[in-house]
């Protein structure tokens, strides 16, 4: 009964549009709908496109030989004198890969660029007399190959006494964050 029902009323409504001189099937513009909201930014569906991501993570425990930095490492063991940040991104350039990501600071708290809010980064190492700064060369090296570029900064900081305190350290976090951005 309901099947028939609902047959009855759609032939009468295309008998009265059919039948109405202002109205024909032929001359009703669809509208389509809406879209499904939200919709993607301009970058969201680039991430996803990537096939293939470089994460590079290289630091004080390279020069340690230990799997998990303790953050007690001494800043000078880092000497990366044969360092070519270049080979880095000739690689990822052949490979076609589109973003590297380079972990600037991990659990350890060692830094790869000098800052002035911690002296637990290569201050006092060999390499560069203690001047260096891999996240600028990295960041300098990429862009020139026309490679994208990711920071990673760990929030876990086992070197650095203020971490588990939230007021301090967000404030000492918040900084090297802000220095990395400068970059």
């Amino acid at each position: 009964m309901a099947k028939s029902c609902c047959s009855f009323f759609l032939f009468i409504t295309l008998l009265l549009q059919l039948n109405n001189p202002c109205s024909s099937l032929l001359e009703q513009v669809v509208t389509p709908p809406l879209p499904i909201l939200p919709l993607p930014t301009y970058s969201q569906p680039k991430w996803k496109q990537r096939e293939i991501i470089l994460f590079l993570h290289f630091g004080v425990n390279t020069f340690s030989g230990k799997e998990r930095g303790t953050g007690h490492e001494n800043p000078s063991i880092f000497n990366p004198i044969t360092l070519n940040i270049t080979q880095w991104d000739n690689v990822a350039e052949e490979a076609e890969i589109s973003l590297m990501i380079l972990t600037a600071k991990n659990h350890n708290g060692f830094f790869l660029w000098p800052s002035k809010y911690t002296k637990h980064f290569f201050i006092s190492s060999y390499w560069k007399n203690g001047k260096g700064d891999v996240v600028q060369e990295f960041v300098n090296a990429a862009t020139h190959k026309g490679i994208d570029v990711g920071i990673y900064l760990s929030p876990w900081d086992r070197h650095d006494s203020r971490y588990g305190h939230d007021l301090l350290y967000n404030e000492y976090y918040l900084g090297q964050l802000q220095e990395l951005l400068k970059k």
